[in-house]
């Protein structure tokens, strides 16, 4: 029987396999993790390969050289997260197997070739960066742009890796990475991520959010919140700008979308983008407040299954923005940590008894979060309230 080959290391129920189509006569294989191996589908799935991490490419690639031998090459090769979209694109081009190759899925990926393609626009700047392959090319770059600068892995997530270069005394960090790295100048402008999904020419449906902390101040002591935008000038100025992005990074090619930028009011500098759905609490807001499953989306994109996900989508929005104008916000920590009463727009969070591991850093939070309501400085109010209801915990536990 032909298969769909699905590399999978979600704990959670970010992606709804059971529900999501197939093409007729399919059933899925998943290469996974021990601790994913509970997420997989219920119905519909032939078999699973676990891994110790689907981090380590070699293994994956045997992997799937294994399955080959035995059931014959896949028919598809869908991942939707961003840790296995190269592995999944490496797999493809192995096996002539249809959809996205290495070269197109890394422009997504690495850091260096996003600058690149984004810096074939002018609606949306982008910030010096330079490959950090050794100590002089870094020099060069502090000495044109000045210090603090950041290094960051070309093909890291969730800013995992990222530290700050804050003088010459720094500079020693340099020899001891060992995957690629790059340089950037530093921007300390908040930043926004922005998601959604791109039919190759327009964005249908987009929303805006605004990051509370950052992705790499995300930390022991440091929580991440998000809450999105308010409709209006602002939000419609964001978009446009982020359509012209779109059409040098994706033309005529359908991706979902996580766009992170710096907000310096009357300019927008690009920080990543990715093909991909958000992280951390992004697409259950999606499917929770709004009925959009961007998830489902990316499924259909990768099988051309059914256009299910995308047609409710579509009927669900106008002009690029959800019809229905709730919004939503959302909180993560790496402690456990009880939010106390008084919060009237928190709707969901996540069970303090939860004992598990994750793949994902965001994922593993100990406390996660999910706000939504039509007045948006209530989740203004809420979220700044959960900030200091954790570090009052945080301070007395320490």
């Amino acid at each position: 029987m032909k298969y769909v080959l699905c590399l999978h290391r979600w704990v959670g129920s970010q992606a709804l396999y059971d529900r999501y189509e197939l093409p007729a006569g399919m059933q899925i294989r998943a290469i996974c993790t021990p601790e994913s191996c509970a997420s997989l589908p219920s119905e519909r799935l032939a078999s699973s390969s676990v891994l110790v991490s689907l981090d380590d490419a070699e293994a994956v690639m045997a992997e799937a050289e294994r399955l080959v031998e035995q059931h014959g090459v896949p028919a598809l090769v869908v991942a939707l997260n961003e840790g296995d979209l190269l592995n999944a694109a490496s797999i493809r081009e192995r096996w002539q197997v249809p959809g996205d190759l290495v070269a197109w899925t890394e422009r997504f990926r690495d850091k260096l070739t996003m600058l690149e393609v984004a810096g074939r626009q002018s609606s949306i700047g982008v910030l010096p960066a330079s490959p950090a392959d050794s100590r002089e090319a870094v020099e060069r770059l502090a000495a044109e742009h000045g210090y603090p600068l950041v290094l960051k892995p070309r093909y890291g997530t969730a800013s995992r890796g990222v530290k700050f270069l804050r003088g010459p005394r720094d500079l020693d960090q340099i020899g001891q990475a060992t995957e690629p790295m790059m340089v950037q100048a530093c921007c300390a402008a908040p930043i926004l991520h922005v998601d959604g999904w791109w039919d190759g020419q327009r964005i249908v449906v987009v929303t805006a959010s605004r990051y509370v902390n950052s992705c790499a101040d995300f930390g022991p002591d440091s929580p991440l919140g998000s809450i999105e935008l308010e409709e209006g000038d602002n939000e419609r100025r964001i978009a446009g700008r982020v359509e012209q992005l779109l059409a040098v990074f994706a033309p005529e090619r359908e991706i979902v979308f996580h766009l992170e930028l710096f907000d310096l009011d009357d300019k927008l500098l690009f920080l990543e983008i990715g093909a991909r759905v958000g992280g951390a609490e992004i697409p259950f807001l999606w499917r929770e407040v709004r009925d959009i499953d961007l998830l489902g989306i990316a499924w259909e994109i990768q099988t051309g299954a059914s256009t299910r996900y995308r047609d409710l989508a579509r009927s669900l929005s106008k002009e690029g923005r959800p019809l229905h104008r709730e919004r939503g916000a959302w909180v993560i920590a790496r402690r456990n940590s009880s939010p106390r009463e008084g919060l009237g727009t928190l709707y969901w969070a996540q069970p303090q008894n939860l004992d598990r591991f994750a793949s994902g850093v965001y994922e593993g939070a100990g406390t996660r979060l999910r706000l939504r309501s039509f007045d948006r400085p209530a989740l203004v109010r809420d979220v700044g309230k959960i900030f200091e209801q954790l570090s009052e915990a945080w301070g007395a536990q320490s």
